[in-house]
């Protein structure tokens, strides 16, 4: 039943996170200084791209994987009400995003760079962020199953396939 009603998320979240990813790079590339504007080149513009959507992707799968987790260990059966299940799934998300940040700020702080702090303030703007999306797209996931309900399968009767 969870699969049922939650799929779309799970095909819809990772190109979401790398779009919002890439837009991240958009707006720091229009604010940023115009010398340094002026003097990209497309292969490193495509470049930064790519980097800055893997890291919108990644957060976006931690997202995906720490709702999913919040919701299936709290409520598998679907039993609650929808706005219990999109509250645990925007916590899940924003959990499953500060533990993404939490694990890479400690090997950062292993490695020897002293970006641990950054790296979770960071974390922490991105995970309210990934609680917000999750909620809003489990929200919709919510209503859409409630307009739209299965239809009844009518069983025909014994006899019906011999009266064509």
């Amino acid at each position: 039943m969870m699969f049922h009603r939650y799929w779309r998320i799970g095909l819809m979240a990772p190109v979401l996170g790398f779009l919002l990813g890439a837009a991240v790079f958009g707006v720091m590339a229009m604010g940023g200084n115009s010398q340094t504007r002026s003097g990209t080149t497309v292969e490193s513009v495509a470049r930064a791209v790519l980097g800055f959507g893997s890291v919108g992707l990644a957060v976006s799968l931690a997202a995906l994987i720490g709702g999913i987790m919040m919701v299936a260990c709290i409520d598998p059966h679907l039993a609650k009400t929808s706005g219990a299940r999109t509250a645990w799934a925007a916590l899940g998300a924003a959990s499953g995003v500060l533990v993404l940040g939490i694990v890479f700020a400690t090997v950062q702080g292993r490695v020897g760079d002293n970006w641990a702090s950054l790296i979770v303030s960071f974390t922490v703007v991105l995970a309210i962020v990934a609680g917000i999306v999750a909620a809003f797209l489990v929200y919709r996931a919510e209503r859409r199953s409630e307009r739209i309900r299965p239809a009844r399968v009518e069983h025909p009767l014994p006899g019906a396939w011999l009266e064509f």
